[in-house]
């Protein structure tokens, strides 16, 4: 294809591709292991749905019922509330309401990869704030950035994917209140961590959006349902940009059905991944050689000596999880935190190829 075709800001970018995946036991993308299909409760709800819903109509453009399902539960109004194609629908609709071409995006780094290519994909200008030693946030440099750029959005993933981390809601509301434009606060692991969400602020900051997600802690990745939540005049500008009926039938009626019965669904699946969670980390910091980062999510991110041979041992076992190639991260591991039995089998590779166990 002739590349003087494509927009000037895509000209050097690679196309996105998922690695081929052979291995059965797949903790590389922070899935749950829990079928929101299992919930008997869910499957009647679901099935009672369907059969009311016929395929030759168009969805519901703004998800009204899931809308107002999902305000109840974040504890908000649902005017307040935009549903959306995953949390990264959410992510791209804020990039092209409020960047044009040269303005400025401030991320930290490392954190969630589509932040900085969907601004980029727009033409803005990414600046990032690497992190401390240890994953750490640099919460100093940051909201410095904030108060001398005046970006046109900033953006904090918290908890933080790939590290972990969750910084506390004095520090989001001092970055909220050193910004004039929209601050994006992206929420997708917060149900695994004991904090309060930030939308508990939502009234006494215009400039505030937070992503939501049911991909996670409700176990729905694949039917792709996140939401925005923000005063009702942002949200108001996102669905400017918004596809006009961006959520399928299927997904709005599991999504509404999964609502119906969420303290069930949270109740069976936050407790034991937070279990194995921090038996798996203790069980890692007995290693001498693993670095261990502190995690209020359903992943763990460790640093290793030798990332390819670790992943290659791995591997042997059947088991794919996350490795990065970048200089920030080298020889760093990321690994979804699922049943207690295939966390066992993780930490049996790790002592076995790094103690000799």
């Amino acid at each position: 294809m002739n590349s003087g075709w494509l927009r000037d800001t895509i000209r050097d970018f690679e196309p996105y591709r998922v690695p081929e995946i052979k291995e059965h036991t797949v903790i590389n993308a922070n899935e749950s292991s829990y079928n929101a299909l299992d919930f008997p409760a869910v499957k009647a709800e679901f099935q009672r749905y369907l059969k009311q819903t016929p395929t030759y109509h168009y969805p519901d453009p703004f998800a009204e019922k899931l809308r107002k399902a999902l305000a109840d539960y974040a504890g908000c109004q649902p005017g307040e509330v935009l549903v959306g194609n995953g949390g990264d629908e959410i992510i791209s609709l804020v990039m092209n309401t409020f960047l044009n071409p040269g303005d400025t995006i401030l991320v930290h780094t490392p954190t969630f990869d589509i932040y900085g290519i969907d601004a980029s994909i727009v033409g803005a200008k990414v600046v990032e704030v690497p992190d401390l030693p240890g994953f750490r946030r640099d919460c100093d440099t940051f909201l410095t950035k904030v108060k001398e750029l005046q970006p046109k959005v900033t953006v904090l993933c918290n908890p933080n994917n790939p590290t972990g981390e969750i910084l506390p809601l004095k520090y989001v509301e001092a970055v909220l209140d050193a910004s004039p434009n929209p601050v994006l606060i992206d929420e997708a692991y917060l149900e695994f961590s004991s904090q309060d969400s930030i939308i508990s602020k939502l009234s006494e900051h215009k400039n505030l959006i937070v992503i939501r997600t049911l991909s996670k802690a409700f176990g729905m990745a694949g039917l792709r349902v996140g939401y925005g939540v923000a005063q009702a005049d942002v949200i108001d500008a996102l669905s400017l940009t918004k596809l006009v009926y961006n959520m399928n039938v299927f997904s709005q009626i599991m999504a509404l059905s999964v609502m119906a019965h969420s303290d069930e669904v949270l109740q069976h699946n936050i407790p034991p991944t937070i279990a194995a969670r921090t038996w798996f980390m203790e069980e890692l910091r007995k290693i001498d050689s693993v670095t261990v980062y502190p995690s209020v999510t359903n992943f763990v991110l460790v640093h290793v000596p030798d990332g390819p041979a670790l992943i290659q041992a791995l591997h042997e076992a059947d088991i794919c999880v996350r490795f990065y190639q970048s200089a920030q991260l080298h020889n760093c591991i990321r690994i979804s935190v699922t049943t207690q039995d295939v966390m066992e089998r993780v930490a049996a590779v790790f002592r076995k190829e790094l103690t000799h166990a």
